[in-house]
C-alpha cells in the first residue's frame, strides 16, 4: 500500500511539473505560435519574434487561415498593415519575410495552398530579389522541411509543434521581463511589424545604415535568370489555383533609387521591370515621385511606413493610375520607364555629389567616414532633427 501511494505521489508530482512546463510555454507563447491571448505586462513583448519570422509565421498562417495575403520582403511586412485593408469581411495576413527571395516566395505560396488556399495574394517585388546572391543563397531560418511538417495532417502537425515549442523555453524569461518593462508594446500583429511600420517618424541611424548597406548590395547585383523563371512559376500556379495574384514593385526612397543609378545598375533595374511586364501586368511604385522623395514617410531608406502602405493598399484596390503608381503592361512599359528614367536622372544630378563621395569612401573601405558624411549632409539639410 505504501509503495502504491509513493508511486501515485510521484506520478502526481511529475504530472504537475509537466503541466506547469507546457502551460507556461503556451501561456507565455514567446513567438506567438499558439495565439494565446495577449496579457499586458506578461507576454505582450515577444522579444524574439523579429529574428524568427520564418519560424512563427507559418504557424500563424495555419491558425488564422487568411483570405488575403501580403507576400514579399521586409518592405512588405513593415509597410502593409492587414488592419488597413478596407474589406473587413475577409481575414488578412502579412506573410512578408526578411530578404525574401523569389524562390522562397514560390515555396511559401505552395505552403499556403496546402494549408489554406487564399483568395488573393499581393506579391511585393524588389530589384534585389532578381540578384543571383539573393536567389541562390539560403536565407537563415527558412526550411522547406519545416514547411512540409507544418502543412501535414493535424496529428503530425501537433506533434511537430509541441517538439518545437519545447525548444523555446529559453525565450520565456526574456519575454516576461521585457513585457513587464514595456506593457503597451506588441511587435507583430497579423504578421505586420508594428514597431517600425507605425513609427511616428524616420529613424536617422537606421536610414543611414540602410543607405550605406545598399551601396554594397547594389554594387554586387548580377541578374539571375532563375529568379524570372521562378516568378513565372508563381504566376502560373496562381492562375491554375484561381488565386487572384497582384504584383507590384515596392516603393523605395529616392535615395535608394539614386543609388541604383550611382552604382550603374539602372539598366539592370529597367531590364527587370521589362521582363516582369512580359510575364504579367504589375503596379509600379518604385520611381521618383513625391512619395519616394519624402524621407519622412519612410522608417529608413529601404522601408516605407504604414502611411505609404495605406496608400498602396487603396491604389491596388482601386486599380486606377496616379502620379505615384501605374499599372504597367508590356505595351506601355518602355514608355513609362523612359519617362521615369529622365526623372531619376534629373533628381540624381541635382544632388548627387554626396552619393558619389560616399561611393568613393566605401570603395576605399572607409565606411565610418561614409556614415559621418551622410549624417552631416542630412543634418545640414535639416532632413533629420539635430
Amino acid at each position: 500500500m505504501k509503495n502504491r501511494q509513493l508511486v501515485l505521489l510521484w506520478l502526481f508530482i511529475v504530472g504537475v511539473g509537466i503541466s506547469i512546463f507546457w502551460g507556461t510555454l503556451i501561456v507565455v507563447d514567446p513567438l506567438g505560435i499558439w495565439h494565446f491571448p495577449i496579457i499586458k505586462g506578461f507576454n505582450n513583448y515577444k522579444v524574439s519574434q523579429p529574428a524568427h519570422l520564418d519560424f512563427f509565421k507559418p504557424y500563424e498562417y495555419r491558425l488564422i487561415k487568411p483570405d488575403v495575403v501580403f507576400l514579399g520582403s521586409s518592405r512588405v511586412y513593415v509597410g502593409l498593415c492587414p488592419d488597413d485593408y478596407p474589406d473587413k469581411s475577409v481575414k488578412v495576413y502579412n506573410m512578408g519575410m526578411s530578404s525574401l527571395s523569389i524562390r522562397d516566395a514560390y515555396q511559401y505560396l505552395n505552403f499556403m495552398i496546402k494549408v489554406h488556399k487564399p483568395q488573393k495574394v499581393y506579391l511585393g517585388l524588389d530589384f534585389f530579389q532578381f540578384d543571383s546572391h539573393n536567389f541562390n543563397d539560403s536565407r537563415q531560418g527558412f526550411s522547406q522541411v519545416r514547411l512540409n511538417k507544418i502543412a501535414s495532417n493535424w496529428l503530425s502537425y501537433m506533434m511537430f509543434k509541441m517538439q518545437e515549442t519545447a525548444g523555446l523555453r529559453g525565450m520565456i524569461k526574456p519575454t516576461i521581463l521585457k513585457s513587464q518593462e514595456d506593457a503597451d508594446t506588441i511587435l507583430f500583429n497579423k504578421g505586420w511589424d508594428v514597431k517600425r511600420g507605425s513609427a511616428l517618424g524616420t529613424n536617422e541611424d537606421a536610414y543611414i545604415h540602410t543607405l550605406i548597406s545598399f551601396f554594397k548590395t547594389y554594387q554586387q547585383v548580377s541578374l539571375c535568370d532563375e529568379s524570372f523563371t521562378c516568378l513565372e512559376k508563381i504566376i502560373k500556379i496562381a492562375r491554375a489555383e484561381e488565386i487572384d495574384l497582384v504584383l507590384f514593385f515596392n516603393p523605395i526612397s529616392a535615395d535608394l533609387l539614386s543609388l541604383i543609378w550611382v552604382t550603374e545598375q539602372y539598366d539592370n533595374f529597367k531590364s527587370v521591370k521589362k521582363r516582369v511586364a512580359e510575364m504579367a501586368d504589375y503596379y509600379d511604385f518604385a520611381f521618383i515621385n513625391n512619395l519616394t522623395k519624402d524621407r519622412g514617410l519612410f522608417y529608413d531608406a529601404s522601408h516605407y511606413r504604414d502611411i505609404i502602405g495605406k496608400f498602396i493598399i487603396s491604389k491596388l484596390l482601386q486599380k486606377k493610375p496616379t502620379l505615384f503608381s501605374l499599372l504597367l503592361t508590356k505595351e506601355r512599359c518602355s514608355t513609362f520607364l523612359s519617362a521615369t528614367e529622365h526623372s531619376l536622372c534629373s533628381y540624381v544630378y541635382s544632388g548627387s555629389l554626396l552619393l558619389y563621395k560616399i561611393k568613393g569612401l566605401i570603395k576605399e573601405k572607409n565606411v565610418e567616414e561614409a556614415r559621418r558624411l551622410a549624417r552631416e549632409y542630412f543634418r545640414e539639410k535639416e532632413i533629420f532633427p539635430k
